[in-house]
């Protein structure tokens, strides 16, 4: 009988083959990387891949199996913070990245029972931080959605 942790990384052996797959084939009308936009999915899909088929076909004896106790309270929190991840994808473009990421960042902070003033401050420094970061530093645009 298969433990939960072989079935969670065999589903993400699965997904991460499937974006590889995707990331091989992936064309950018722009390259502004010598290397191309390629190699950093390719890299990145490929490791996570081999990680997760070495996790999932390893040995019993290598790990000490974990119990996580499936209950309801679980699995209704694994769907919230689901959802929230996902809201943030569909939203991320039209709310922009520091919206999105204070809205996502307080919805996983409070599900996780986070207090609330400490979650939002939080959510505030790390929406608007990492967005310097990519902006000013790393200089990869990033959508200000109410912003613009």
């Amino acid at each position: 009988m298969m433990k939960s942790e072989r079935i969670l990384t065999a589903i993400i052996a699965v997904c991460g083959f499937a974006l590889l797959i995707y990331a091989c084939n992936f064309e950018a009308p722009i390259s502004y990387d010598p290397v191309g936009p390629k190699s950093f999915p390719i890299l990145l899909m490929g490791l996570i891949t081999a990680s997760a088929v070495y996790l999932t076909v390893r040995p019993a004896i290598m790990f000490e199996p974990v119990e996580l106790g499936w209950t309801k309270h679980l699995v209704g929190k694994l769907v919230l913070c689901a959802l929230a991840l996902t809201l943030y994808a569909v939203l991320f473009e039209w709310l922009g990245f520091i919206v999105a990421t204070i809205l996502m960042t307080i919805a996983v902070g409070k599900l996780f029972d986070g207090k609330t003033i400490p979650t939002v401050i939080n959510a505030v420094v790390l929406g608007v931080s990492t967005y310097y970061l990519f902006d000013r530093v790393l200089d990869v645009p990033l959508p200000l959605g109410l912003f613009s």
